[in-house]
């Protein structure tokens, strides 16, 4: 009997090149990456060394390259965003988030972070309750952070932490100024989740030279490394802060920390350490173009006055909930994928679409194809062209784009692959 699962799975795979990904939270992985994921590195663990695991731990074999892979990984994470310690350990996006609260806060502590109004995180509010933290929604004045009212609520609650948890951004925060206004003992951790690889790139902002204390989130947004968690700081594992998270997170959280997911983000950040200027710089430029084109056709857009965007992320207004479900729907059928949500700062009367650009940049999409693509975009909104046909026009530009860019060449497959022969 075959396989039905594995049917399953040919079968996505098939249809990728019959559609275009504009999901802000997904991205592509290269060759180089997908080996690293399929390797026989797939079925080990990793462990610290002796002197820096928890005595409970055991000693596992064929540790020596698996800790030579974390190392590297975790000396390319420190250049590219300014760390003085990082760790790769964790599984996910929202284990982070789990490990950043716990580790930093106790029970009946303040914290301020993003409200969902505002595009912050929706586990954030659940964290805090289930482990009886006090969250207050960060003010945001005009779509802006304000500074002078955060300043007054950090006093006011006493918070020990801001906790800048946005899922939906398109500009950088006022990170310096906050960290003037709030003093140097409130915890600024940031969630880089969406922004890693923009900011590795050096085209969003530094957080870790501007005035956050930790860098962390997911690893497969405009970063496009495997599904994994990351942790950096300005603090040494060994400062009073550091103590707090890294010494926790192996065995508390994470026992096997899946070093094939490791050395995959690897790839990818040693991918941005040679080719993330360009990358970022693109990302930046597809989705402003896109942006430009397809108001011109009538879409609305946030922050169109101010460059639409400077991130991977644009937000396009569609009016109510049922307008934003039936334009999702609409694109879903014409195989443009993107996010259904509600609008930031419109306190919830809003509903839109959330794009990214992160994987049709890693596609090496030209201008040409973003510029093709928008009018798809905006010629299924506005229902101006039957779907059958702009279906048959989106298979042919997905079709047209079969590489991956910003990438090293491939190993010989000959001396890498596990079963040749």
């Amino acid at each position: 009997m075959k396989s039905k699962i594995n049917g399953l799975v040919r079968q996505f795979d098939a249809q990728y090149f019959e559609k275009i990904n504009l999901v802000a939270s997904e991205n592509l992985s290269s060759e180089n990456m997908r080996h690293a994921l399929s390797s026989d590195i797939n079925h080990r663990y990793v462990m610290p060394t002796k002197a820096e695991r928890d005595p409970a731990l055991w000693e596992y074999p064929n540790q020596n390259i698996l800790r030579q892979i974390v190392s590297e990984t975790q000396k390319v994470a420190c250049e590219l965003f300014h760390a003085r310690h990082a760790d790769i350990s964790p599984l996910s996006g929202n284990q982070v988030a789990s490990i950043m609260l716990t580790c930093l806060l106790q029970k009946g502590d303040s914290f301020l972070s993003i409200g969902s109004q505002d595009g912050g995180h929706f586990t954030t509010d659940k964290l805090a309750q289930t482990h009886g933290y006090n969250r207050f929604d960060l003010p945001y004045t005009n779509g802006s952070l304000d500074i002078t009212k955060t300043k007054q609520m950090v006093r006011n609650h006493k918070a020990k932490m801001i906790f800048l948890d946005a899922s939906m951004i398109t500009h950088p925060y006022p990170l310096q100024e906050l960290r003037k206004a709030v003093g140097e003992d409130v915890i600024i951790s940031y969630d880089a989740s969406h922004t890693m690889g923009i900011i590795a790139g050096e085209q969003f902002q530094s957080p870790l030279t501007e005035g956050a204390d930790f860098l962390h989130g997911s690893t497969h947004k405009s970063l496009f490394g495997a599904q994994k968690g990351i942790i950096l700081s300005v603090h040494d594992k060994d400062s009073s802060l550091g103590q707090k998270v890294f010494k926790r997170i192996t065995p508390e959280f994470v026992s096997n920390a899946h070093p094939h997911h490791i050395a995959a983000v690897g790839i990818a950040l040693e991918e941005l350490r040679d080719f993330g200027q360009d990358y970022a710089k693109n990302v930046i430029k597809n989705a402003r173009l896109f942006a430009m084109e397809a108001s011109r056709r009538g879409i609305i857009f946030e922050n169109a006055r101010n460059s639409f965007t400077n991130n991977h992320q644009l937000i396009a207004r569609m009016g109510n909930e049922k307008k934003a479900e039936v334009a999702f729907r609409h694109l879903e059928e014409v195989n443009i994928n993107v996010n259904m949500v509600t609008v930031p700062h419109t306190n919830g009367t809003q509903h839109g679409l959330r794009l990214g650009f992160s994987e049709i940049t890693r596609r090496n999409m030209s201008e040409q194809a973003v510029i093709q693509l928008a009018n798809l975009f905006a010629d299924t909104i506005m229902q101006s062209r039957k779907a059958n046909n702009i279906r048959s026009d989106v298979k042919a530009l997905s079709s047209a784009h079969r590489g991956i860019g910003y990438t090293h060449p491939q190993c010989n497959a000959e001396t890498t692959s596990l079963h040749a022969g």
